[in-house]
């Protein structure tokens, strides 16, 4: 009978929005406004609460973690990485470039539809940048801004001359096209900076400069016009911030923005906060008091912080004086780019040489589609971009195969059947990242320490927050990275790559500083789930 008969819309609203509450807020959610006047009104207040409860999750320290679940596919999902850029926009989160645990870097773009959660590899045309780590990437209107980077011109370590870039390239979202912008002048070269857009303006502070002596961390401001095509450095009087790499940089608003923590050198970590005001003409700095620093985050300069609402967030052990006096000695005996670069070693800015150090050339099997331009084409002088990779033997050379090879099919055959195993085992390897895990509540695993900054406007200070009761880490808590990527999505944080903590892969690992520390994991911190 059609009394009898029953539809969604006759359910309670609290019902209703409870069940819409469990849809994706990407683009499932945004679909659901579409169907009827009710279904929007109910969107609009599911929208609301999942904000203000994830807001205060996060202010009461009570998340809950979720991991990417890990495909079998390798062309399907993300190498490891980390020291990579990565932002958010419209439903995706971006990936570019980063380091592998051989400190080889990247050129590849990747993007994580978090509707359906899954990896997908844009194939763009255009001008690929270089592959490199360390750069920034922003978005401006309908494009994504990647400026500066790194790289080593070997895997050798007897071999290795660091390279910074001073590339800027565009990827245009619309068109799937890299494009290389020309500038005169041209920007400096550039890598460990960090970048925010505040209007039309791309500002960039601090990072390794290649024009300053033995590599010294920069303290200048460079401003990029995003309607011109255009760079210019602000001249700021004293007192400013001193020179820093891998400090996290948070925009507060169209005139005002944040420097948090960094790292001048060995034995040189800060932990200090500034503001810089960009109202008029003079641009000013002021330094901010910090209060309750005990309850700070440790290694803010390889550990970088997402804004949310009022609160910036890193994540890290809880930390105590020891932690966050210095770098850690596996990191700092890296800054003279000494022989140790592979197994255990992450990045560290490199030191320049002179300048009158000569030109190595890039490894051509490196840079699957970049080509330099402009005034970047001293770093590839030596390459010649008509000229095939040779992978044959010149003629008159000696073959590097016997003529009567074919005939011993025993042999090719056991080649075979080992590469088929290695790529089981490498397969393996990428399944095993996402399962290491700790026990609950231990100490070497992610915490939220959290930065308030609301007073830093208005009373020029910011206070980190106390843990909440018995601090506990939040179910499912991976184990403690370092030089990992945050970004903010809806009503929730993803976290993606970066190095496992040494003493606790080690743990977990038959070869102590073995590839297995570089993860590409993805973690995602919401509120914990509500019922009915």
């Amino acid at each position: 009978m059609v009394e009898d008969e029953a539809f969604i819309h006759s359910l309670p609203s609290e019902v209703l929005e409870y069940i819409i509450g469990l849809v994706s807020p990407y683009n499932d959610l945004q679909s659901c406004k579409l169907v009827c006047k009710k279904w929007l009104e109910i969107v609009q207040e599911v929208v609301n609460k999942h904000q203000m409860r994830f807001l205060s999750s996060i202010s009461n320290n009570n998340i809950h973690w979720e991991t990417l679940p890990s495909s079998h596919d390798l062309f399907t999902t993300i190498s490891r990485r980390y020291s990579h850029a990565a932002c958010y926009y419209d439903n995706y989160m971006y990936v570019f470039g980063g380091c592998t645990s051989t400190n080889t870097t990247f050129n590849d773009l990747w993007k994580l539809n978090l509707t359906s959660r899954t990896w997908v590899r844009p194939l763009p045309t255009g001008s690929y940048p270089s592959p490199k780590a360390c750069a920034t990437l922003v978005c401006y209107k309908d494009s994504l801004i990647l400026y500066g980077g790194w790289t080593q011109s070997s895997s050798s370590p007897l071999h290795q001359v660091c390279q910074l870039f001073n590339e800027l390239n565009i990827y245009r979202l619309k068109t799937n096209k890299w494009d290389y912008e020309y500038t005169h002048p041209a920007p400096p070269s550039a890598a460990g900076h960090s970048a925010t857009v505040h209007g039309h303006h791309m500002i960039v502070f601090g990072g390794i400069r290649r024009q300053l002596s033995l590599g010294q961390p920069s303290q200048e401001i460079l401003c990029y016009d995003l309607e011109n095509n255009s760079w210019f450095q602000k001249e700021i009087e004293e007192p400013k911030p001193q020179g820093r790499y891998g400090q996290t940089q948070i925009a507060l608003n169209e005139h005002n923005l944040l420097i948090i923590g960094g790292c001048g050198g060995p034995n040189s970590v800060f932990n200090d906060v500034w503001l810089l005001n960009m109202e008029g003409p003079q641009w000013r700095w002021r330094e901010l008091t910090v209060e309750d620093q005990e309850h700070g985050a440790c290694h803010m300069w390889c550990s970088p912080g997402c804004k949310v609402e009022e609160k910036v967030v890193f994540l890290c052990r809880r930390p105590n004086a020891q932690q966050a006096s210095s770098p850690h000695p596996a990191y700092a005996s890296h800054y003279n780019m000494s022989a140790q670069i592979r197994g255990r070693s992450v990045w560290v800015p490199p030191v320049e040489n002179s300048a009158d150090r000569p030109n190595n050339r890039v490894p051509e099997e490196k840079n699957v589609n970049g080509n330099g331009n402009g005034d970047l084409n001293q770093r590839r002088q030596e390459v010649d971009p008509r000229e095939p990779v040779r992978i044959h033997p010149r003629p008159g050379t000696r073959p590097s195969v016997r003529p009567n090879a074919m005939k011993n099919r025993g042999k090719q055959l056991e080649a075979l059947k080992q590469m088929e195993e290695r790529i089981q085992r490498l397969q393996g390897n990428a399944r095993e990242i996402p399962k290491v895990k700790v026990p609950s509540g231990s100490q070497s695993s992610m915490s939220l320490c959290l930065l308030d900054i609301s007073e830093a406007l208005s009373k020029y200070r910011v206070r980190w927050l106390p843990p909440n009761g018995s601090y506990t880490n939040g179910r499912g808590s991976p184990e403690e990275a370092v030089l990992y990527s945050i970004v903010h999505g809806r009503g929730e944080l993803i976290v993606f790559g970066g190095v496992q903590k040494f003493i606790a892969t080690q743990a977990t690992t038959n070869s102590p500083g073995g590839p297995n520390i570089v993860s590409n994991a993805v973690y995602f911190i919401q509120a914990p789930k509500s019922i009915i």
